[in-house]
Formats: C-alpha cells, structure tokens, sequence
C-alpha cells in the first residue's frame, strides 16, 4: 500500500505495524516478516494457521494488512472484515481498514473505521498513531479544521511527536496560520534535523512573510544535507532574487533546471532573474517555457501576465 503523501507543503501518514498481542512467536515472526515486505510468505503463514483458527481476529487482520501492502485490496478488505465479524473491538483491523480506505479516497468510510478504532485503543502511542492517520484522510477529504483538531489531540498524547507537527505545520498555512505552523516547523526540525520538508517549508513560510534571510539560512541548512535537490535549489535561487542576490540567485535555479528541467516554477523565477537583469529576450523565453510546461493550469495567471507586461513589445 502506498504511503499517503500530499503537498510541498506536503503531509505524511505514520503508518506502523503491530506486534501479536499475545506475543505468540510464530505470529511475532511473521509481523517480522511483514515489516521487512517479505508479504508472501507472511500471508502463507497466517493462511497456515487459520486453517486451524478460521476465527482467529488478529491473524486475520494481519493477514488483511498484508494483502493490502500488496495491492490485494478486495482479499485485504475481506480479511479485515471477517477480523471485526470475529472481535467487533479488534481495534487494529478497523485502523489497517481506514488506512486502506484512505488509499482508496473512501474518507467517509476511512473516518468512520478511525472513529472505532479510537473508541477501543488503548495506549497512547496507538491514539497518536489513529490521530494522525485520521487527521491525514479528513485533510484528503477537504475538512482542514477537523484535521488541525486531530494533528493537535495527537500532540496532546505526544507533544514530541515529530510526525504529528511535520503534518499540522504544513496544514496551517493553508489556513492563514503561518506563525503556528512555523512554531510546529521549528520543533519538528529540532527533534528530526533531516526532515527534507520541515526545511522547505518554513522556507517557504518565512518567504511569504518577507523575512527573507530566516528563508534563505533554512534554505542553506536543507542545501547542507541535499546539496542536489532540484526544489530546494530553485526556492532558494528565488530567496536570493528577492534579497538582490541576482548572479547568485541565476546560478541556484540554473542548477535546478539542470537537475529537474520540467519544473515550470523554476523557469518562471529565472525569467524574473533575467528581467532584472535587463535580459528581456531571455526573460520572455523563459516565461514560454514555463507556460509550455503547465505552469497557467497548475499555478494561475501570474506568467501570463508577466508576458502581456514584458513581452508584448517584442
């Protein structure tokens, strides 16, 4: 099953697997086998024993959740569903059931099996877990509130719960709560000093509040351990045109374009270099390029009329 993933700003789901509640070897073993994708010969196994326990809510489950990582999602949905016919309070099956849901953009139904599997859990690690994930379908579903809500209970349960900021930082921008989302940025960063998109993104935040130096020393700090990475090297080379860095700014997106050559943004900072520059001719080839790449449908109007202005006179 694939990892949610959303946004630069972007959000991560922390999926984990469970270990046998009862701490039976053989079906700890397996959940080994699991956790190292070795899914087949897991899946043989459970199906071994629950030809001795057909009703066996865990190994069934289990067995639910390896089909689902393997894309076996009408076997996965069965299993899991036979887990709660057997033990209706089984909360893992409801949550591996939710994750699934979510995979497959049924939020409604996702939020409802995260609902019951937060009713019959008991730790707070594993609150924190379904918080999270639950929080991450309501985002998919369009429901930031509720989202926020949930990314914050979890931190309730885990205030260090790195992946619960890293997911409510890159939420809250989009709800016009830039200082809380870079308060959630800082620590994330802080308790994870290689989280690739923590950097980015208080980047990003400190740019649209015009504190371009903050932007541009996050920028250097992700650059230090990602010296090549072709959206760190394009929003710092714009940083750096607003700080009126221009030869250095050039050099950063000229690097990124290297790099990742369909990246339509980066074509329209250059062209903003080149227009600064007083190189028209290059600034309006660059401004088609990115609007020969997507950037009008992706991004709005903002190259099209960089164009009337510019380049009309051409």
């Amino acid at each position: 099953m694939k990892k949610i993933a959303l946004l630069y700003l972007w959000m991560l789901a922390c999926i984990s697997y469970a270990h046998s509640q009862d701490n039976t070897p053989l079906t700890d073993s397996t959940v080994a086998l699991t956790n190292g994708g070795e899914y087949g010969e897991a899946i043989a196994v459970y199906t071994r024993i629950l030809s001795q326990a057909p009703d066996d809510a865990e190994v069934l489950a289990l067995r639910g959740h390896a089909y689902a990582e393997i894309n076996e999602h009408e076997k996965a949905l069965q299993d899991l569903a036979l887990s709660l016919n057997a033990d209706p309070s089984y909360w893992p099956a409801y949550r591996w059931r939710a994750d699934l849901e979510t995979d497959l953009e049924d939020f409604e139904a996702a939020i409802r099996d995260y609902d019951e599997a937060l009713q019959y859990a008991d730790s707070a690690a594993d609150k924190e877990t379904i918080l999270v994930n639950r929080a991450v379908a309501k985002r998919l579903s369009g429901d930031h509130a509720g989202a926020a809500a949930d990314f914050r209970e979890a931190l309730k349960y885990n205030p260090n719960s790195v992946c619960a900021l890293e997911n409510l930082g890159g939420l809250l921008p989009h709800m016009d709560q830039p200082q809380e989302a870079i308060a959630c940025l800082e620590k994330a960063i802080q308790l994870d000093s290689t989280f690739e998109g923590g950097y980015g993104n208080l980047a990003y935040l400190y740019s649209n509040l015009g504190q371009y130096q903050k932007a541009l020393d996050i920028s250097n700090r992700l650059l230090s351990f990602k010296p090549g990475e072709a959206y760190a090297l394009n929003n710092r080379g714009y940083i750096k045109y607003k700080l009126n860095d221009l030869q250095g700014a050039l050099e950063d997106i000229n690097n990124a374009i290297n790099v990742l050559p369909v990246n339509a943004y980066a074509f329209k900072n250059r062209g903003l270099i080149y227009a600064a520059l007083k190189r028209n001719s290059d600034a309006c080839t660059d401004f088609q390029k990115a609007l020969s790449l997507g950037f009008a449908r992706y991004h709005g109007t903002e190259v099209t009329e960089l164009i009337e202005t510019l380049c009309k006179m051409r």
